[in-house]
């Protein structure tokens, strides 16, 4: 078994690589070549492995929009996750399917899955636990502003970002920057996006995704911020 984590490890080192330079068809492969050794079993272990490859495959899926096929990434993975009788995994698998959810607007179901994915979170403080923590913040911001909740909306950006800042996620504290910039551009707060905008890249800056940060430069129409 240690053979088999060692293996694993390194796929999702690798899948992460890809996903961290925007090669998301790249990631989507590695997940599937990963998968293809970990056969379906009983195993809690195995379906843990599983559960975390099928959510990353999942994630690069939805990037790629290629919905069908992540719908049926997430289900699986929710349902191995809750095989695995892993709390921490099960957390991360509901996670999955609120992001899923809320991506086809069904705002009502992503809702509850993110709610539920957070009250779990919450039970330890451990980096992981922080991270997930902070992911579901993020994604319940989104929605909260995509549902006109715009205070709240604002209250949740905040604690996504000072929750992943505390677990330095420094990808993640700047995918809430760039999502309130978004929200800001969407109800015409033109000063303000941009100043979010540029807290974003500093963080991808940081992060060393400078695919990402360019990306966001040339949206300010900058070359530098």
């Amino acid at each position: 078994m240690a053979d088999a984590r060692e293996a694993f490890a390194r796929a999702l080192h690798e899948g992460h690589e890809r996903e961290h330079d925007q090669r998301w068809q790249d990631a989507v492969d590695t997940y599937r070549k990963l998968l293809s050794s970990l056969r379906p079993t009983k195993d809690p272990e195995s379906r843990a492995m599983r559960a975390i490859a099928l959510m990353r495959s999942g994630n690069a899926l939805m990037e790629l929009r290629r919905w069908d096929d992540a719908r049926a990434a997430i289900d699986e993975a929710l349902h191995e996750a809750k095989g695995s009788g892993d709390p921490a995994i099960v957390a991360q698998a509901l996670l999955a399917a609120g992001v899923f959810a809320a991506n086809q607007d069904d705002r009502e179901r992503g809702e509850a899955f993110l709610l539920d994915a957070l009250e779990r979170f919450h039970r330890k403080d451990d980096r992981a636990s922080l991270q997930g923590r902070g992911w579901a913040f993020l994604n319940l911001a989104t929605l909260y502003g995509k549902t006109g909740r715009l205070d709240l909306a604002f209250v949740t950006f905040t604690k996504a970002q000072d929750v992943l800042g505390a677990a330095e996620d420094w990808a993640g504290v700047a995918a809430a920057w760039e999502a309130q910039a978004q929200l800001r551009r969407a109800i015409h707060d033109e000063d303000r996006w941009r100043e979010d905008l540029g807290e974003a890249i500093v963080f991808y800056d940081r992060e060393g995704m400078k695919a990402k940060a360019d990306r966001l430069r040339t949206l300010l129409g900058k070359k530098r911020v």
